[in-house]
């Protein structure tokens, strides 16, 4: 590694996206985490920005820590580091603020340490997710996006199947970012342990369509396809504003409404700019009527993939069958490498 700091981002994240409960996520373009790395004689860390004081501060607690910890662990690499996390992504708001940290510490340590870009995609994911275990548990949809962009599908962990696919720029989000956390931990402790046959068969014809309407750009369809039958219901009645803030984004002109991951920010998807804006104020407002404070913010899909030019191989189109990376050049090309089955 060069003397000095070596830096990586990651951007925010937004899981579950309607019906996609631990199944989908997406990378935004607007706020996201730094990761500076350089050598030292003992490892140290130090957080600073966005509410940084409630952010674990020691290097065995930290995120960022402990993904290092597990890229070392993998790699042999010994060398102790200063790392410095700088954070751009409220914490507890919804938008993978624990995974940007956990992303950005493992290119900021793939870029350091050549030898380790032996690893492969599922190993560096691995790794990143148990700095996202420590949050809130052993889940693979904020990394996912955060590391690949674009949007991301994941089918099993055990054997891991994911799949990544670019989304259309017209597909614009209006988010509003209220000034209240929710730990994700205990958003999950209120979701039911079962959903009627009919819900479920609602969630998973919406969560297909809404996977192929993003991929084309129709925002009116994708927008439809955001009601979700089994987490959104149990978690809106903990969510201050909910309501508001929904009636607020479809009165708007939004085509559909979600809560971004276990919350507190919401989306919309707007058919377009001019309309995105007005929703994402309007659905601040609805929070501010609240008591609360809220954030307007009009972007779209990060579509760039961290990992380019760190690893190899990175296309439009890419997947991992049983932790085998597979990269695809186009839809018709088919995988550079056989398929391995666990």
């Amino acid at each position: 590694m060069a003397s000095g700091w070596v830096r990586a981002r990651a951007p925010a994240t937004i899981a579950n996206v309607g019906p996609g409960f631990d199944v989908f996520a997406m990378a935004v373009r607007g706020p996201s985490d730094e990761v500076a790395i350089r050598f030292a004689d003992r490892d140290s860390l130090r957080v600073h920005g966005v509410e940084a004081t409630r952010i674990p501060s020691t290097f065995s607690d930290n995120t960022a820590g402990i993904v290092i910890d597990a890229l070392r662990a993998m790699t042999g690499i010994t060398q102790a580091l200063e790392v410095r996390v700088d954070k751009g992504i409220p914490p507890e708001r919804g938008l993978g603020s624990s995974a940007g940290s956990c992303v950005a510490a493992a290119l900021a340590f793939l870029k350091a340490f050549p030898k380790s870009r032996d690893l492969e995609v599922a190993e560096v994911l691995q790794a990143a997710v148990e700095g996202e275990a420590a949050v809130s548990g052993r889940h693979y949809d904020n990394v996912a996006a955060a590391l690949l962009g674009g949007f991301v599908t994941l089918a099993s962990t055990e054997p891991l199947l994911l799949a990544r696919e670019s989304v259309s720029a017209r597909i614009v989000l209006a988010i509003a970012i209220p000034d209240f956390p929710l730990r994700t931990a205990e958003m999950r402790e209120i979701l039911p342990d079962r959903i009627s046959l009919r819900d479920a068969v609602s969630n998973v014809g919406r969560a297909a369509t809404l996977a192929l309407a993003l991929a084309r750009g129709d925002a009116v369809l994708a927008g439809r396809c955001l009601e979700d039958r089994f987490a959104e219901p149990a978690r809106a009645r903990f969510l201050t504003g909910y309501a508001n803030a929904r009636s607020a984004a479809l009165k708007g002109g939004a085509a559909g409404f979600g809560i971004c991951g276990s919350g507190s920010s919401v989306f919309a998807i707007a058919p377009d700019p001019t309309v995105a804006e007005v929703v994402a104020h309007a659905m601040g407002a609805a929070f501010r009527s609240r008591g609360h404070g809220a954030t307007p913010l009009v972007t779209t899909v990060d579509n760039r993939v961290p990992l380019a030019g760190i690893l190899p191989g990175f296309e439009r189109h890419f997947s991992v069958v049983s932790g085998k990376d597979r990269a695809y050049d186009s839809p018709r090309a088919g995988p550079r490498t056989p398929t391995i089955e666990a």
